[in-house]
């Protein structure tokens, strides 16, 4: 099937929704089985309630038209880019310092994707006539497709280290050409679930530097660390004298259950960050209207739950309102009612039971995710194999033995369309399905971000299916 988007795994990706994710196909089951619910076990999402407070707080914050009775311009909102920018600044620890200007707030990450492959290749151009960008293998494809689509040549890089599907450092740079300009890294790696460790970071950040090669960081996952213990990349690149070429990119999606708001964000160096909002303008003269509000909220908030937790100093929340004042205070005759709005915010954090009640929720992701991937573990082991170790994330890629040499697509269209089960196999995250025919069995991406029991019915539903089509 044909597309404007010349890579494989996107491509595959798209096929496998053109039918598992077709509302006429969803009808067309609910029909064939009245009363039994399509069960999704790799759609990458969250879907587990989000907190209630955020939710409240940006219902009730969006009655206020200073979130949308005008545009706020292809950067998104001031409120939100200074939330962000204080955020990261206290995390930083003194290393990093942003301010607004190196802030984009997009609608969702997908969005500071594409935004971000578009100006890093304009970017690259001044260095090569054909800017290369690596990019793991697996990993999910929206990255792959974006820098493509902005005309990049993507080079797909896969492990050969035993024991891990990520590729090594070592593995990422030996791949490198004269070309090369960027390289993908995503926080916790979508499929796998791994990630890079400090130290090889901080190898990556150093080789980077010295070849002029911008890293583009997806973050959207992280904040679901099981241990809350990540390496900070942005810390490390300011430390080796590299942060102007990190691009971080995240959302609120997976972190806070909350896809369908659509509220994501870049962070660059200024002067990219001008360029792209230029590119931005076509398509997003202004960000989605609630970003603003929910941004100020959980980025304030967060900041405040891990200083509960010890994980950064004391005195952490009062210097982000600090640094979030500072930078709101010369627009207050441009913004009307700012002020009121960062106040009602500041009345937030010093309600201990706001703080708790967001810290409780992470508490209570954190604990459904391990309790999860438990029962996986001990209650699939025949089924499913070779999954990596949990480091903290909501997905992993599992081998399927019983299924070895069935067509990837057709499979997974079959156990959609037979047994109600959205999955995502290994195809969707890197080169094509004869590649990973030669690589062994059939592996899929299982997502457990689910309720737990969602989550059991939906094993003991794969089970089925795959006792069945592997007769």
């Amino acid at each position: 099937m044909g597309t404007v988007v010349p890579f494989a795994p996107w491509n595959f990706m798209l096929d496998v929704d053109g039918v598992n994710y077709s509302l006429a196909e969803q009808e067309a089951f609910a029909r064939r089985r009245p009363g039994t619910d399509i069960v999704n076990l790799s759609s990458g999402i969250n879907a587990l309630r989000p907190p209630s407070v955020l939710v409240d707080t940006v219902v009730g914050c969006a009655r206020d038209p200073l979130f949308w009775h005008d545009y706020d311009g292809p950067e998104g909102h001031l409120v939100g880019r200074a939330a962000i920018a204080a955020h990261e600044t206290v995390r930083g620890g003194g290393g990093v310092r942003l301010d607004p200007s190196q802030v984009v707030v997009t609608a969702g990450a997908s969005a500071a994707l594409a935004l971000a492959s578009r100006g890093l290749h304009q970017w690259g151009l001044r260095v090569s006539d054909r800017p290369a960008a690596l990019v793991p293998v697996p990993t999910f494809p929206l990255a792959g497709a974006a820098l493509t689509d902005a005309g990049f040549t993507v080079e797909e890089v896969a492990s050969g280290t035993p024991g891990r599907w990520l590729p090594t450092v070592a593995e990422l740079i030996e791949a490198a050409t004269p070309e090369t300009t960027v390289v993908y890294v995503n926080t916790f790696n979508n499929p796998t679930g791994e990630r890079y460790e400090e130290d090889e970071l901080r190898s990556l950040v150093r080789w980077a530097r010295d070849h002029d090669v911008h890293l583009l960081h997806d973050t959207v996952s992280s904040d679901v660390s099981a241990s809350g213990d990540l390496p900070y990349l942005p810390g490390i690149a300011a430390e080796e004298g590299h942060l102007p070429g990190l691009v971080t990119v995240s959302s609120l999606s997976k972190s806070r259950a909350v896809p369908g708001f659509r509220i994501g964000w870049l962070i660059a160096d200024a002067p990219l960050v001008g360029e792209l909002a230029r590119i931005n303008e076509l398509a997003a003269p202004s960000s989605p209207g609630i970003a603003a509000p929910a941004l100020l909220f959980d980025r304030m908030v967060m900041i405040a739950v891990e200083a509960s937790e010890g994980r950064c100093p004391a005195d952490a929340p009062s210097r982000a309102r600090e640094l979030l004042a500072d930078s709101l205070s010369g627009y207050r005759r441009a913004i009307p009612g700012i002020d009121e709005v960062t106040t009602a915010v500041s009345k937030a954090l010093e309600d201990e039971d706001v703080v708790e009640r967001l810290k409780q929720w992470r508490t209570d992701l954190r604990s459904t995710l391990s309790d999860n991937i438990d029962m996986l573990r001990a209650e699939a082991d025949d089924l499913v194999t070779g999954f990596p170790d949990w480091r903290g994330d909501f997905n992993t890629f599992v081998d399927i033995p019983a299924l070895a040499g069935h067509g990837y697509l057709d499979t997974c269209h079959r156990i959609f369309r037979e047994f109600g089960l959205q999955t995502l196999p290994a195809p969707a995250f890197g080169r094509d399905e004869p590649w990973w025919r030669r690589r062994g069995p059939y592996r899929m991406r299982l997502s457990f971000a689910l309720p737990t029991p969602t989550w059991s019915a939906g094993l003991r539903r794969l089970r089925r299916a795959v006792e069945e089509l592997g007769r």
